[in-house]
């Protein structure tokens, strides 16, 4: 009997050393983000109704709507004819009309990208019920101006930058603005990761003026918590990656490191190696060229799931951890 109990004891503690503590249930929350397709419900309001449709969208968040009209737009937040007026224009402008054409045709899309962001900040309230989540998604029409935007209640989605790389209004933007390489980057399974992403850096990790390897590390946290809420996204995708610039990247990793080591790039305050190593390029400056870019994305990730992976911190453990801490105890692969 005791030698059925021991064996018993053991499967436990296998089966409880096995279990994901980030792995929960979220099938009985209900759903709190809600989704507006902002572009369409604006085209939607007769002339005569828009601004007091207008009115009432910035009452409930100011910020959102004034990135979405006038900064992305530039329609005027004024009572009178010149919203009407300049939003007949954008409406009426024969390269907008095929756009909104294209993002007619989008709805499945964005039922799912809201599914997607939905369950994640799910998975959010059940792991760290005392941070901050968005109350509303919005799907915008921003004339490229952004992939996604935030305040503290809404997450903004330049839905017209997911049409994909190649569909026909991705191809007549200019080249001289819309490198071969921001096009290529315009697809719609990045949308997801793009919105959460652009909430948690806003709302819970925000940017420092701190050195690189702060920086660095900061990313690491914000990919981390990303792939904790939404684990059915390759974290390739997350990084905005193609599967062959991410096994690049994971072949390179002790190469790029070592590389930092040695130009002692590590506590730099600069903000052109952050530019360089931390933004959106053709490929990571300073390093070859068949490099992907945001290496050092990659390489904050690298580290910040090895130590996550030992530590097994809450959320908000990890969120308050010092960079240097995690630094630390960071094992180079050989």
């Amino acid at each position: 009997m005791k030698r059925g109990l021991g064996l018993l004891a053991i499967l436990c503690l296998v089966f409880a050393c096995q279990q994901d503590p980030y792995d929960v249930d979220i099938e009985q929350l209900p759903a709190e983000l809600t989704a507006l397709n902002l572009d369409s419900a604006l085209r939607a309001q007769p002339q005569q109704k828009l601004s007091q449709y207008v009115s009432k969208l910035y009452k409930q968040d100011t910020e959102a709507i004034e990135f979405c009209l006038p900064y992305a737009l530039q329609i005027p937040l004024k009572p009178d004819s010149s919203l009407k007026n300049a939003f007949r224009q954008s409406v009426n402008n024969p390269f907008n009309a095929q756009v909104f054409t294209a993002l007619d045709t989008m709805n499945h899309w964005r039922q799912q990208v809201h599914r997607e962001i939905s369950n994640a900040f799910k998975r959010l309230q059940v792991l760290a019920p005392g941070l901050a989540r968005p109350k509303q998604l919005y799907f915008a029409y921003t004339q490229f101006a952004a992939s996604a935007f935030s305040s503290n209640k809404t997450i903004v989605i330049g839905q017209e930058r997911y049409l994909g790389p190649q569909h026909p209004v991705i191809q007549m933007l200019p080249e001289q603005q819309f490198y071969r390489w921001i096009k290529n980057g315009l697809a719609p399974k990045y949308a997801s990761t793009d919105a959460i992403l652009v909430w948690l850096s806003t709302q819970l990790i925000k940017e420092t003026d701190d050195n690189f390897a702060s920086e660095m590390i900061r990313w690491g946290k914000l990919l981390v918590i990303l792939d904790i809420l939404l684990p059915e996204q390759s974290i390739a995708t997350k990084l905005r990656y193609e599967q062959k610039a991410y096994e690049w990247a994971v072949a390179s990793e002790s190469k790029f490191w070592e590389y930092l080591v040695e130009q002692q790039l590590l506590f730099k305050t600069d903000q052109e190696l952050n530019m360089n190593l931390l933004n959106e390029g053709p490929y990571s400056i300073g390093l070859p060229q068949e490099s992907p870019d945001r290496m050092g994305r990659f390489l904050g990730y690298q580290i910040v799931k090895q130590y996550l992976d030992a530590q097994e911190p809450s959320i908000q453990e990890l969120i308050n951890t010092p960079y240097n801490r995690i630094l630390q105890k960071y094992q180079v692969p050989k």
